[in-house]
């Protein structure tokens, strides 16, 4: 028998016809409640009774992104629980360690222990999330993504958390595809100490290069050869208080298409900061260049620049999460909220991937086109929002007019004004004369 909280009604709170959410409940770890408990999510049992409870909550105000005061009327009206915006604000504020290590918990139980026998080919990669009124970057999300399972690693910082290899989740042997944010000798040389391969994006013109004699390789001569045909050979990579690192390089120039839009970027980006791109720099943008730690013999370089398409995987993942989940789309409030959002909306991707039909139907089977993961992306994230805000009926609800005073505001000047107004021309009309009186 559980207990009944105070302030609580029905039996703890119980609700029927609210089939949805224990679906969705279903494919959540069972022991929510201990959770919530061991990481001081809940101290001491009173309106809100549970982990389930809380975690409820929280995905309440972080996808149907209502502010706290309306999340406590929907408390209200929905869970018949009676809360203030200052009380969510307070349960909130102390889950967030818990919600951390829930969505980090759904991500590997969902990846799960891996039946290859090989290494496994890692995307890693950072995107920024703003606050609203922001001119720069206040949070960073670095994720792991492994193509054809999704994110394996999640880690939020601040602005100041910078892109770095040791952020990877990964096994020796594993290879990961890295951009240019990555294209320093720390990266290579922390490659090599962890015992992992790595595919790095890099600038010429920011990453000095020599020859296994120590002369350096300068952008002028490397372009010179790379428009001969395909560079792919050994380097190093000097390194202040360290030595050279060793390392193979791969350069070749891209399609005239694609080196032309790359250079108008260039120029765009340029012009925005109120600067001029220099010629060398211009003719760099037409080139793919990249170190990696793999042998030619393991990875020719044909091979190795196909593999390195698949590293889009993880901006279409950014895309889907900043667009259809709306994980950059958040609202101003304290730090701790604000991680909250990030985090709730987190362990919403990780159940949209686990509603998604398995194996997903990525290519054309029997003449149908392949599923989109947009729209499929889209429509499971429209059912946790159903599911999550069920609760009780509709009609109860609608009768339920006491929880509606969560909403109530003292009205601003603009409001009162117009409330002036309106009633003074319904007084003025209704002094006014019947229409066609006293002619």
């Amino acid at each position: 028998m559980c207990r009944q909280p105070k302030g609580a009604r029905g039996e703890c709170n119980r609700l029927e016809e609210d089939g949805a959410w224990e679906e969705l409940r279903s494919r959540l770890p069972a022991d929510l409640d201990e959770r919530a408990r061991h990481n001081g999510a809940l101290r001491r049992v009173r309106k809100i009774r549970d982990g389930e409870q809380l975690l409820r909550l929280i995905l309440l105000y972080t996808t149907c992104t209502l502010s706290l005061r309306e999340a406590a009327a929907w408390a209200w009206r929905a869970l018949q629980l009676r809360l203030t915006a200052d009380a969510l604000n307070y349960r909130f504020s102390c889950a967030v360690l818990f919600l951390r290590t829930l969505v980090l918990d759904v991500m590997r139980q969902r990846v799960g222990p891996q039946d290859r026998s090989g290494p496994a080919l890692r995307i890693l990669d950072a995107t920024g999330l703003n606050e609203p009124g922001s001119e720069g970057t206040d949070w960073r999300l670095h994720v792991t993504y492994t193509p054809g399972e999704g994110a394996v690693g999640l880690e939020l910082t601040d602005a100041h958390g910078g892109e770095h290899l040791d952020r990877g989740v990964g096994q020796p042997g594993d290879v990961f595809l890295l951009d240019r944010g990555y294209g320093h000798a720390r990266e290579v040389r922390t490659a090599r100490a962890q015992g992992v391969e790595c595919v790095v994006r890099i600038h010429l013109q920011n990453l000095p290069l020599q020859d296994r004699q120590g002369h350096r390789l300068t952008p002028a001569a490397l372009l010179k050869r790379a428009d001969a045909g395909l560079v792919d050979q050994p380097v190093q990579i000097p390194e202040a208080k360290h030595a050279p690192v060793e390392a193979r390089l791969v350069m070749t120039p891209l399609p005239r298409e694609k080196a032309a839009l790359a250079r108008r970027k260039l120029r765009k980006a340029a012009v925005k900061k109120g600067r001029r791109p220099q010629a060398l720099t211009l003719k760099l943008a037409g080139y793919f260049c990249c170190v990696t730690t793999v042998a030619a013999e393991r990875l020719p370089a044909t091979t190795l620049l196909t593999w390195y398409k698949i590293r889009w995987q993880v901006e279409l993942w950014f895309k889907r999460s900043k667009s259809l989940l709306r994980l950059d789309h958040l609202t101003k409030a304290s730090p701790v909220l604000v991680a909250i959002q990030i985090w709730g909306r987190l362990l919403v991707a990780l159940l949209l991937q686990r509603l998604w039909p398995r194996p997903l139907d990525v290519h054309p089977i029997a003449g149908k086109p392949p599923i989109s993961a947009w729209r499929l992306t889209r429509i499971h994230w429209l059912d946790i929002v159903l599911a999550v805000y069920g609760g009780t009926p509709l009609a109860s609800r609608l009768t339920n007019t006491e929880a509606l005073d969560q909403l109530r505001e003292h009205p601003r000047k603009k409001r009162t004004w117009a409330d002036t107004l309106i009633a003074e021309a319904e007084r003025d009309l209704g002094a006014m004369q019947p229409l066609g009186a006293g002619i």
